[in-house]
């Protein structure tokens, strides 16, 4: 049956997929062992060169404004502004819905057929291969219901809206959102599946160059940092403790103290930090954000310029006239390039571990130690020994309050502090383009994206 339908989509051009706007390329029926990763590869670059954190930021109080003279194509400028302003509809620069479901679709290809594959000459594993594609179906379906689903209630899930679930090739069947508890009962049903098949448990072992090049891939330890990430998101606290604990004695944090070479951060795939070095934060693009956005003061505001190291990565934004004269504007990311490359890495896990751990019943010391434990190397001596002394007396209240802003440190505009936002207290965000002022209200409706228009033109189901 599987066969057939590659036959049919093939010979269709797989035109049929559109009700999920997918519009997945190549025909070749694949056979061998090789040729399934090689369609899962295509599954990674598809979604990875989507620069979806690039785009997140502009809806959280990261970003504050947009230097509209970055933008070589206007057009650009106006549509993401329209992003930065929380104004969705057609002119908004749409997030990744097709690109998803295009790998998702690559990724349930493997997950039907690899198994029955020929043998070759690549010695791939083919659990390995299914593994991954458990993974990135798992992955990917997270994305889609933390962009265009309710966030997760436990007492609301089963009605909130979620996103099309796809874990099948069928073209006859109807794309219509599932509930939130469903969307997530998938995801768990698919990391539970990756976990019976993965074979390879990290790359640390490979040099620090061959392992970047396949550290994109998800590992046994990558799907356990994912499954720690879910469990955060749905506040099952022991089960995000557990899964983020487990990782920590595996992998080394970069000492901010001393002289970080630029390869060695740690949102570069060649960081020893990296556990999945997949997506890609900042694309490099003349109209990208890393170029284009400049950041909140709320944000700037949480970096002590003094005694936060990470604040050495954030440089002035200038603007320039006609005689090349700099003006400056404002403030953005820097030490960032087109070669990054980071989805999980080991700094989540200790901010993981302290938010979770914060929750469990005589936990809290232990809590603090792992947030410690990454501030020590973010901070200066002196700045790391204040931080010591007031985290040591804080409520465990107070002590979450502490780690969402660690989450905004540590990981600036790498995708998350939208989603932590959402998951949390939602709260007001003010913007301001071309000098008008635009606000997200506490608990906005707009805290979740509607469907993108071009999606629901090609699938009517979206709106049932």
């Amino acid at each position: 049956m599987k066969k057939t339908a590659y036959i049919l989509l093939a010979a269709l051009g797989f035109a049929s997929c559109n009700y999920l706007e997918i519009e997945p390329v190549g025909k070749v029926i694949p056979h061998k062992v090789s040729e399934y990763r090689a369609l899962l590869t295509t599954g990674y670059y598809n979604y990875s060169s989507f620069s979806v954190t690039t785009y997140i930021g502009l809806l959280s109080d990261e970003i504050g404004s947009l230097d509209q003279s970055q933008f070589s194509d206007s057009n650009e400028g106006v549509a993401l502004s329209y992003n930065l302003t929380w104004q969705y509809g057609s002119q908004m620069r749409e997030l990744p819905y097709q690109d998803c479901y295009r790998s998702i679709f690559y990724a349930t290809a493997v997950i039907d057929e690899v198994m029955g594959a020929d043998a070759d000459t690549s010695g791939e594993s083919k659990e390995q291969i299914l593994g991954e594609a458990y993974a990135m179906r798992a992955y990917l379906h997270f994305a889609l219901v933390n962009l265009y689903g309710q966030p997760y209630n436990s007492a609301t899930a089963a009605t909130d809206r979620g996103v099309p679930i796809s874990n099948n090739i069928d073209i006859e069947q109807k794309y219509r959102p599932a509930n939130v508890a469903a969307v997530y009962r998938q995801i768990l049903d698919d990391i539970e599946q990756a976990e019976n098949y993965l074979t390879v448990e990290n790359y640390l072992n490979l040099e620090v160059t061959e392992r970047a090049k396949l550290n994109y891939r998800f590992t046994r330890d990558a799907l356990q940092a994912l499954k720690a990430r879910v469990m955060l998101y749905m506040r099952n606290w022991q089960e995000a403790y557990d899964a983020a604990t487990a990782l920590l004695p595996k992998y080394k944090l970069v000492d901010f103290n001393t002289k970080v070479e630029t390869n060695a951060l740690p949102w570069k795939a060649t960081s020893e930090e990296a556990i999945l070095a997949w997506e890609r934060p900042f694309n490099g693009a003349k109209n990208d954000l890393i170029y284009a956005g400049l950041l909140s003061d709320e944000i700037l505001g949480l970096f002590d310029p003094d005694t936060d190291k990470r604040r050495s990565h954030i440089g002035a934004a200038y603007a320039y006239d006609e005689n090349w004269t700099p003006t400056q504007i404002g403030y953005r990311p820097n030490n960032r390039s087109s070669s990054d490359r980071v989805s999980l890495r080991i700094a989540e896990m200790y901010l993981i571990a302290a938010e979770a751990g914060s929750y469990l019943t005589g936990e809290l010391d232990n809590a603090k130690g792992y947030l410690l434990a990454l501030q020590k190397m973010r901070f200066t001596p002196e700045g790391y020994t204040a931080k010591e002394t007031a985290v040591e007396t804080m409520t465990a209240e107070q002590f979450r309050t502490e780690v969402a802003n660690d989450r905004a440190r540590e990981l600036l505009i790498e995708g998350h502090r939208w989603f932590d936002l959402r998951r949390t207290t939602q709260p007001s965000i003010v913007h301001i383009s071309d000098g008008q002022t635009y606000t997200l209200y506490q608990s906005d409706s707009r805290y979740t994206l509607p469907f993108p228009q071009s999606a629901i033109n090609n699938n009517p189901e979206l709106n049932n």
